[in-house]
């Protein structure tokens, strides 16, 4: 299949310039104006970016299919124009074997109409699978607690992980928290207060993802491995991560869009809909992601996409999950912020597009370049619209963003030249697996 999408703007060193994109089987191979083709399809003059990159999902298989599917959640990351994503592997089971990594293979190559990766996990009894791991995004690291077995919270063992990672040329991606300082202030707070759900923030306080964050970054930069710091928080993470790359560390890291939007007061109105780990925290702390984001500490803005039910939510504080769904809405947030003049498009791509795919290495993602594969999202940066429940198409049918009125919408998304969403419809694509250069 071939063809030239007429009249977009793209963003090209850091400006919108007019161009025509050529299309042929699936990639790019022309950008230039005044392209022709036998099929010319018409972008109005809309801005055109790179299909996004989101580095940190959860679709939710295996084990908690209920809750979200390879199905729907590549249809809600069309819609937000999404057309890859690195699914996490605290699953259950857990992906800490590569009979589960390949069964999850399986599974995404059925039914997803994006493309995709995988991070596989990491347990202390799991390090002979990880030398073994083959074409995968990255290991990822949880210092706490999560679902599953993949907690990792002695030092020496997340050492000699560091070093075999660096051997590997693969990159660690961290969920920074310290269950004994958590512990303890779930201590202090089950002896003075009841259960409400902004009792949240006061458990998760900036020291308990603050101290170990600095702790894995001294322990990578011992090892030479490479390590990517996941959903950012805090102003103190921020000076971790500063340190390290003033000192030269490879550390990257990324923020959600829900700690650049919400801050702790959303616990009052959102409860449990807003409980998510890391929690939300204070308005400096809110203020300071953006700082960090637009001064280049924070490389990436990706999801976290978490759905659980709504009747999960609504449970006891206590025994509701956390997490919040996001995959199809980071874009149209992104979007009302350079529209406000908070950021421009040219920072919306690179940390949303290009840095993705440069840290996690993913061949032929994240720009609008010949060679390139195909994957465009069109957008609007004028049409206005408000969230609402009807219009989720997330399994979890719940957003923390609900009434939230948005200007800057994608309307159509490409996967390799195949459009697969166009202003709310959706068509089959067969999404395929990512592949990473190493040692580059």
């Amino acid at each position: 299949m071939s063809f030239v999408l007429k009249n977009c703007r793209i963003i090209k060193n850091g400006r919108v310039v007019e161009t025509d994109i050529e299309i042929e089987n699936g990639k790019i191979i022309k950008v230039a104006k005044g392209l022709h083709a036998d099929e010319e399809r018409d972008a109005k003059r809309n801005i055109v970016l790179p299909g996004l990159i989101d580095s940190h999902v959860h679709f939710r298989y295996p084990g908690h299919e209920y809750k979200e599917t390879w199905e729907t959640g590549s249809r809600a990351a069309a819609k937000g124009g999404v057309t890859t994503v690195l699914d996490m592997p605290n699953n259950a089971p857990s992906c800490k074997t590569l009979s589960i990594l390949e069964m999850k293979r399986k599974k995404a190559s059925k039914d997803s109409i994006i493309d995709f990766g995988f991070h596989f996990g990491a347990a202390p009894d799991n390090f002979d699978e990880i030398k073994n791991a083959e074409n995968i995004a990255s290991v990822k690291v949880y210092m706490g607690s999560t679902t599953g077995t993949l907690l990792l919270d002695d030092d020496g063992k997340l050492l000699e992980l560091f070093q075999i990672l660096s051997s590997k040329d693969i990159i660690a991606t961290v969920h920074a928290v310290n269950d004994q300082l958590m512990n303890h202030f779930v201590k202090i707070a089950k002896s003075i207060a009841e259960a409400d759900p902004s009792i949240h923030c006061f458990i998760r306080q900036n020291i308990c993802v603050a101290e170990p964050a600095s702790r894995a970054a001294i322990l990578a930069k011992h090892a030479g491995a490479r390590l990517h710091i996941t959903h950012m928080s805090t102003r103190q993470e921020l000076e971790v991560v500063k340190l390290a790359k003033q000192n030269g560390s490879p550390v990257t890291c990324d923020v959600t869009p829900h700690h650049l939007f919400f801050n702790s007061d959303k616990m009052r109105t959102l409860k449990n809909f807003a409980k998510m780990n890391p929690c939300l925290k204070s308005e400096a702390d809110r203020q300071a992601m953006w700082y960090g984001l637009k001064a280049g500490l924070i490389d990436i803005v990706a999801t976290d996409h978490a759905p659980h039910t709504i009747e999960e939510k609504e449970r006891d504080y206590w025994y509701a999950p956390s997490g919040v769904p996001g995959v199809e809405y980071r874009l149209p947030l992104m979007l009302d912020a350079v529209n406000k003049g908070i950021i421009d498009l040219a920072l919306l791509q690179k940390v949303c597009c290009e840095n993705p795919a440069r840290i996690y290495r993913i061949n032929n993602k994240g720009k609008i370049e010949p060679g390139y594969d195909a994957d465009l999202v069109v957008i609007d940066m004028n049409m206005e619209r408000t969230i609402t429940k009807d219009d989720i198409v997330s399994k979890c049918g719940w957003s923390p963003y609900e009434g939230m009125t948005l200007r800057g919408w994608p309307i159509q998304t490409y996967l390799r030249g195949k459009l697969i969403y166009d202003n709310g419809e959706f068509y089959h694509a067969e999404g395929r697996e990512v592949s990473y250069s190493r040692g580059v």
